[in-house]
This record gives C-alpha cells, sequence and structure tokens, in this order.
C-alpha cells in the first residue's frame, strides 16, 4: 500500500483511457489479495471530478462493493453523467476488472453557496500525542500482523484514543464470541496523513478522506461481541458505504473519527461515524454495512445476542 503522502497522490492520478473512462492503478508493495475498498472509493470519486466543473465540491456519495478486486491488477472506472444541474451535479462510476463490475459509486456535487448552519460540536477527547500508535494498541494481534499493519498503511498516523464510557450488557448470557471481554460500541481515533501534502486541491482532500474512511470503521460493529480490531475468526468485508461531506478539510492536519454501531445482526454490522476538524468542527458523516460472519471455530457455536446502553 502507499508508504507516503505522495503515493497516496500518485494513487489518485487516474490515466484516461477514452471518454469519460479512466484508469486506476494498483497499489503498489501491498500483501493484500483483495483491492481495499478505500481506494476503490477514492479512485472512483476522483474519476467522477475528472468530469464535474470547478466550484463544485463533492457532498454525497454511496458506494456498492459487488465483487472482491484483486489488488494486484488496476481498474477501470466508467463515469455516466447522470445530471448536470444548476446547483448540482450527479455522476454515477462503474469499476470494472477482468471483464466484470466489482463496484459502483454515486455522486453528487453542489455548487457553493450560503445557507442556514448548526452542527453538533466535537466530542472533548484527549489531544493527539495522548493517544495509543494503532500499532501499539493491537496487543492481542501476533507478530505478522502487527508487521503487515504497520507496513500497509506506513503512509497514515492513526492513534487510538482510550475505550469511551459506555456499558454492553448480555441479554442471552453465555461466553463473549470473541473470547476477549466485551468493549464498548463506540470508538474513537485520530487520523492524519504523515507527510504535508504539497496541494490542497478540493478534490484530492476529498477523495483521501474517502480513503480513509473505509479503515477501521466495520471493526466498530465487532467491539460488543469481544474481537479487538484484526482479532480473527471473522470474515469481514464492505458490502455498501455512504458519505456525506460537510465541508473540505485537509487531510494532512489531525481529524477526528468518532464511530459507533447501533446495529449488528444475521452476519451484517452497521457502522455510523463522524470526521471532526479540530478547528472547524463537523466535516463529514460515514456510513457503512459491512460482512462480519463468524467462520472457523465460531460458525459453529450460537453468536449470543448483546443488548447495548449508555449509562
Amino acid at each position: 500500500m502507499p508508504a507516503s503522502g505522495k503515493d497516496l497522490v500518485d494513487l489518485l492520478d487516474l490515466d484516461e483511457v477514452g471518454t469519460e473512462s479512466f484508469l486506476g492503478q494498483a497499489a503498489r508493495r501491498s500483501r493484500m489479495a483483495r483491492t481495499y475498498g478505500g481506494q476503490l472509493l477514492a479512485q472512483a470519486l476522483m474519476a467522477a471530478y475528472r468530469t464535474v466543473p470547478s466550484g463544485r465540491p463533492v457532498h454525497n456519495l454511496h458506494a456498492s462493493f459487488l465483487r472482491g478486486g484483486d489488488a494486484k491488477e488496476s481498474v477501470r472506472y466508467d463515469v455516466t453523467r447522470v445530471r448536470d444541474g444548476r446547483s448540482f451535479t450527479s455522476r454515477r462510476v462503474c469499476g470494472h476488472q477482468h471483464g466484470r463490475q466489482i463496484f459502483e459509486l454515486t455522486a453528487s456535487f453542489h455548487r457553493e453557496e450560503a445557507g442556514y448552519e448548526h452542527q453538533v460540536p466535537m466530542p472533548r477527547v484527549p489531544v493527539p500525542r495522548d493517544a495509543v500508535p494503532l500499532v501499539e494498541a493491537l496487543e492481542r494481534a501476533d507478530r505478522d500482523t502487527q508487521t503487515f499493519w504497520r507496513e500497509e498503511w506506513k503512509a497514515l498516523d492513526l492513534r487510538v484514543i482510550e475505550e469511551c464510557d459506555a456499558a454492553v450488557r448480555s441479554v442471552q448470557g453465555g461466553a463473549v464470541a470473541g473470547g476477549a471481554p466485551a468493549q464498548s460500541a463506540t470508538e474513537r481515533l485520530w487520523f492524519r496523513v504523515h507527510d504535508s501534502l504539497d496541494s490542497q486541491e478540493i478534490a484530492l482532500h476529498s477523495c483521501l478522506l474517502a480513503y480513509i474512511s473505509d479503515l477501521t470503521l466495520l471493526s466498530t460493529a465487532l467491539r460488543p461481541h469481544g474481537y479487538p480490531f484484526l482479532a480473527p475468526g471473522v470474515q469481514r468485508a464492505t458490502v455498501n458505504h455512504a458519505m456525506w461531506f460537510h465541508q473540505i478539510v485537509p487531510v494532512d492536519q489531525w481529524l477526528l473519527y468518532d464511530k459507533s454501531s447501533a446495529w449488528a445482526g444475521g452476519s451484517r454490522g452497521l457502522a455510523t461515524a463522524h470526521v471532526y476538524s479540530p478547528t472547524r468542527g463537523m466535516a463529514a458523516t460515514v456510513v457503512q454495512e459491512g460482512l462480519i460472519r463468524p467462520h472457523g471455530k465460531h460458525s459453529a457455536h450460537p453468536v449470543p445476542v448483546r443488548s447495548l446502553h449508555t449509562s
């Protein structure tokens, strides 16, 4: 995966291969077999941006992950102009590999204008220097997993904030599926791109925010079931992903990812998050549904139902 901010920028430098058709290159040096979902989000959004007039930043996207992508191969993104209005522009982007569609994104762009404003303020949390680097927080992961994480996400600085004050209560008793104590269904972390980016282009920073938004979100739905981040025993995959961009903020400065999960069932989990800038307030809202299917020895046992409550 990208090892620096420059590598991230290069990943979004798409080649035009036809009329409103673009080629996104595979991430270099990746050990992953499947294409990272955030890469598909970011490249597809950049393809859409390439067909949109300037002065219209993205305000919303919805994406469906139809098949697993091959991480070693490039992806072709075909853009369809759905609407070009006076205030809004809409695009549909289909991602293809090996002659099959693997991904679809719809995005809406809005001309900047004044209007009513309100927002929920950023929660009070420890500053980034007091948070724990994510690699260090992976205490239960084996050395190979820690090394994999450190190498794959070298371009990003991710720091976990200590568990939030929320209690988790079991309705049906029994051992927690993951074998670890149940955790809060809320998790917060600070993130930024390690390197300062030369460009402050709106399209670049909104695409990079989409890239990062897929990382760690689905794991929030597993916390109440005793599965720490990256714990084995669960098949994970993003199914669909939605984002609302409230303002475009630089991703090479610290941003807070405030994540929670209100529901899981039927081998699917739902997670919701807000992205905050400490200086500018709420930047984005993210909702994701994903597959969280028990496998191996865990699939042979009933999964306890858990009820969440805050105290």
